[in-house]
């Protein structure tokens, strides 16, 4: 689990370099545990962020968003990608994730 201690301790480091294992264990240890979490808040429903599962599922999620894109950049930078192209592609993202919000309907979700 040295892996996943190193993803936690290099929080904030965007340098260096990370190995296929520093990405790939951190990587599905969290799918795994946000998945458990989200089975224990029980099934969905419309105040699911109540429960305290749901709260928990939550806030890991946010705790490992920084993690993750810093992980991210380290292993893009271990490639010989230049660390521009995830900017690119989260920019991408972005643009399609507002191209669809472009087309919901006014109050869709009340």
């Amino acid at each position: 689990m040295g892996a996943y201690g190193a993803f936690w301790r290099n929080y904030f480091n965007f340098s260096g370099r990370s190995t296929r294992l520093e990405f790939w264990v951190p990587y599905i240890l969290n799918v795994i545990i946000l998945f458990v979490l989200a089975l224990l808040a029980g099934p969905q429903s419309s105040h699911w962020w109540t429960a305290p599962f749901g709260i928990a599922t939550f806030v890991f999620g946010l705790l490992i968003i920084i993690p993750m894109y810093t992980l991210i950049v380290r292993r893009v930078r271990d490639t010989g990608v230049k660390h521009v192209v995830v900017w690119g592609v989260l920019g991408i993202i972005f643009n399609i994730v507002a191209f669809v919000f472009g087309f919901i309907p006014t109050n869709q979700f009340k």
